[in-house]
């Protein structure tokens, strides 16, 4: 038997949450905007702007540019969204995992995680796919999940908790996409090397971040 609390959540407490998600709440209102700028750029002039790589478009073909010679465009991709779905999902995934992290860990941390996770998927993708046409929050979200993952269970009194059944709903989600079922359910193309590449950084900075501090806690 299982009780529901069903009192919500005062209008103060729901303030200081608000205030102690600056990161979290940007990260979504940029993206946001890239997918706004997608949904009203048909001819994509400004939106290849912001990809991983630059591209002309020819006819009905995109001429991709072999690499990614602005610095910028190493970040930018993660606020480009295709569709409202991915773009709703992506941003509670990064307001409920993002959103422990930074109020638990600070602006800082939540940061360099954003940062790391952004061009390291982004890169991941890259080397996977090649020159192409790919965005979204979603490696992101698998860096703040492995690093949630690592913190939850190595490091208890950083404070993170997450219900188990989130990390092995999402590690599921994970697999079916890597296994091609969900493109062939008409889901669309899956930015898997972004997923994996984002999820394998994030369990690497939470291990370089929680165990030094383990071991300095176990010492005092």
């Amino acid at each position: 038997m299982t009780s529901i609390n069903t009192q919500s959540e005062s209008p103060a407490a729901a303030t200081v949450r608000w205030r102690g998600r600056p990161i979290t709440l940007t990260l979504i209102g940029l993206s946001a905007l890239g997918f706004l700028l997608f949904s009203v750029d048909g001819d994509l002039q400004w939106v290849r702007f912001f990809t991983f790589t630059g591209f002309q478009i020819s006819g009905n073909s995109i001429l991709f540019e072999e690499r990614p010679w602005e610095l910028w465009r190493w970040l930018t991709p993660v606020f480009l969204h295709f569709g409202w779905l991915h773009l709703v999902f992506n941003s509670l995934w990064t307001w409920d995992l993002g959103g422990k992290i930074e109020e638990t860990g600070g602006g800082a941390l939540m940061a360099a995680l954003v940062l790391l996770s952004a061009v390291g998927s982004n890169y991941a993708q890259f080397l996977a796919s090649g020159p192409s046409l790919f965005g979204g929050l979603s490696g992101v979200v698998y860096a703040l999940l492995g690093f949630s993952l690592v913190v939850q269970y190595v490091l208890p009194s950083f404070g993170v908790r997450n219900p188990p059944a989130v990390y092995v709903m999402m590690l599921i989600w994970l697999l079916l996409c890597m296994s091609g079922v969900i493109e062939v359910l008409g889901f669309g193309a899956i930015a898997n090397g972004a997923h994996l590449g984002g999820l394998l950084l994030g369990i690497a900075a939470g291990t370089l971040y929680a165990l030094p501090r383990r071991f300095i806690s176990r010492g005092t």
